[in-house]
């Protein structure tokens, strides 16, 4: 039986696993692992196939000779990883790539669906396919919208975001602790219990005075505090993403334009601005989204009015999908140049750096339209 290719050498796997973000990579085998008769986990699983369901799944970033099996002008693609032990990571594992135009057969060559609907998997495995990233709360909302019906479970931090988040959110919720609660201090441990409870994602009794304050219903509660998370989280991965975009943005400035022969400069001339001019235009929406949520959140900490956020968190999914999409393109650009140009680009030939910015260019659909006497024929940017 042909099976897929193995993953690397047999620690990167566990540690992929331990230090992952909730973005790149999704550990469906810690959950599985975790939480075997949680009800949710299993009535309502993210994959039919309890082996896929028990996978790891990665946004990764394709390295020499890994795009044989992937359509051309790939940099990224989305790898499924099937531990070779449900409990012990250290053996290592065997992947494929969602991207690649045999995925069908290569699943069910590894796994025996026999009665079980193959098509149900390959949806959501070319949903997240198409997304920029495996964030919880984009893909949940995503799959909701297609009416594939996963347990909330499934979408949650990583065990490295949730205590990166931790000190962040904190500071977030102490002004809303003053608004529930009345005065509070700088040594007040109810802000960090409040913070540590919406990252769990569990409900507590701790909360009520929270769902009073907002006036809703448990039902409705649940939703609005997964929305807030949603906003909260894509807050927090905005902080860094600035820094990085910055230096991004130098990087793609300092390319320097009398290397390049005349067919070449016409080509990197025009791409250097559009590549700018696309980096700052999402950046600027991200920044306009975010506002949208610190307004309405001003409103119930600084107004003490609960119902403009209330309605806020109520409609949040199609802003924060937005947001997560955006957010998630920006740092594949971020995680492309950094791979690719990591030390800068002055080092390297104009070969090199044109390739780059070309492949940049196809991954975010942007038209140069000129021919490259570099790499052949014309390479028409389309969409990765």
């Amino acid at each position: 039986m042909q099976v897929p290719k193995s993953t690397a050498g047999a620690n990167s796997l566990k540690r992929i696993a331990a230090t992952a973000s909730s973005a790149r990579v999704l550990d469906l085998h810690s959950l599985a692992v975790e939480n075997p008769g949680d009800p949710d986990y299993l009535a309502r699983p993210l994959f039919v196939h309890p082996v896929l369901n028990r996978s790891i799944i990665v946004k990764h970033n394709l390295q020499a000779g890994e795009g044989d099996r992937l359509p051309p002008g790939r940099f990224n693609a989305t790898k499924v990883i099937f531990p070779f032990d449900q409990f012990d990571l250290n053996l290592g594992g065997q992947a494929l790539f969602v991207d690649q135009e045999d995925l069908a057969g290569a699943l069910t060559r590894r796994l025996d669906y026999h009665e079980l609907p193959l098509e149900r998997d390959l949806a959501v495995l070319q949903t997240m396919a198409r997304l920029p990233t495996l964030d919880p709360f984009l893909l949940s909302e995503v799959l909701n919208r297609q009416r594939i019906d996963v347990g909330r479970c499934y979408f949650r931090f990583s065990a490295r975001d949730r205590d990166e988040m931790l000190g962040f959110v904190t500071a977030e919720i102490e002004a809303l602790i003053q608004a529930c609660f009345g005065t509070t201090s700088t040594n007040d441990k109810r802000a960090r219990r409040l913070s540590e409870l919406l990252l769990s994602g569990q409900s507590s009794p701790e909360l009520e005075p929270l769902r009073t304050t907002f006036r809703m219903d448990e039902a409705e509660f649940s939703e609005a505090i997964f929305a807030w998370k949603a906003f909260l989280y894509y807050r927090w991965r905005s902080h860094d993403l600035a820094v990085l975009l910055k230096s991004t943005l130098r990087s793609v400035a300092s390319i320097d334009l009398k290397r390049y022969r005349r067919g070449e400069l016409t080509f990197v001339a025009k791409a250097k601005p559009l590549l700018e001019a696309t980096i700052v235009e999402n950046w600027r929406e991200v920044g306009r989204l975010l506002r949208l949520y610190d307004r309405a959140f001003a409103s119930l900490t600084e107004q003490e009015n609960p119902d403009g956020f209330q309605s806020f968190l109520a409609n949040g999914a199609s802003l924060f999908v937005e947001l997560g999409e955006r957010i998630g393109r920006l740092e594949q650009v971020n995680s492309f140049w950094e791979d690719r140009f990591g030390g800068g680009t002055e080092g390297m030939s104009p070969e090199d750096v044109l390739n780059g910015v070309r492949d940049l260019a196809q991954a975010l659909a942007i038209q140069v339209g000129v021919r490259s006497t570099w790499g052949g024929a014309d390479r028409r940017p389309t969409r990765a």
